[in-house]
């Protein structure tokens, strides 16, 4: 498949507090079009981005497609986590997958740092009737989840959302470098951490370029059907378990 420059791909955006009180008008006026939003929700079990029920209800009114993603501490009660990413979000799960946040190890090795996540997975997977999204980079996810052991055979079973930057702060033009264990399923590639704000008071702004057409986007947001395919909820937990029984 020919491979194309990120700039032609769906442009999103990834937000929290730290873009400050953003104008979601000005956002749903920009150019390229901002075809999607990740929104923090919260942090581990106890707090909660002060800007994500605004973040979250604006980038709906505006028309932007949202995903809702959440900072895992791993070290930390992985369900009583989960359940305060659910509370933040409530009945409207947005239009994306919910998000988990991998960027912290905390000190935890990949053994526990798989039942972690492959845990937080399941319970997602249950709870919204989706195979949830994870978010890292290739790097951090072979040193602290894969480790030196084979890559979990769920990996599969998750999207992937890949940060890999040039050192200019330019947009990478992609792909982005992949996790051991890895082959599809990465939907989107955060390109660039140092790039203009758009319609907030921060100086600098993340961008993510989805990884397929605009036709393949739109698909996606509508039916939201992972890769490998499976019928329902049941059908997911039941492959999981027979993959921890393996």
């Amino acid at each position: 498949m020919t491979h194309t420059p990120s700039e032609q791909l769906p442009f999103g955006i990834d937000v929290s507090k730290h873009q400050g009180f953003i104008n979601w008008d000005v956002v749903a006026a920009h150019k390229p079009k901002v075809h999607f939003a990740g929104i923090r929700a919260g942090i581990s079990w106890g707090y909660i981005d002060k800007l994500f029920a605004r973040n979250w209800e604006e980038a709906k009114r505006v028309g932007i497609a949202r995903a809702a993603y959440h900072v895992l501490y791993p070290d930390q009660p992985w369900q009583r986590q989960m359940d305060h990413f659910l509370k933040i979000v409530g009945d409207d799960l947005g239009e994306l997958p919910l998000v988990l946040d991998l960027e912290l190890d905390r000190g935890v090795k990949p053994e526990q740092m798989q039942e972690v996540v492959f845990s937080c997975v399941k319970y997602l997977i249950a709870k919204q009737s989706r195979n949830p999204i994870i978010y890292s980079r290739a790097q951090w996810v072979n040193d602290y989840m894969t480790g030196p052991r084979v890559p979990p055979s769920w990996y599969p079973y998750v999207f992937w959302w890949l940060a890999h930057y040039t050192m200019s702060g330019a947009e990478h033009q992609g792909p982005p470098a992949l996790p051991r264990g890895v082959k599809d399923g990465v939907i989107i590639h955060q390109t660039s951490d140092k790039q203009p704000n758009i319609g907030g008071q921060a100086s600098a702004t993340d961008y993510n370029r989805w990884q397929g057409d605009e036709a393949d986007f739109y698909d996606f947001i509508g039916i939201a059907q992972p890769t490998p395919p499976v019928s329902s909820c049941e059908d997911k937990l039941a492959r999981i378990q027979a993959i921890l029984e393996e």
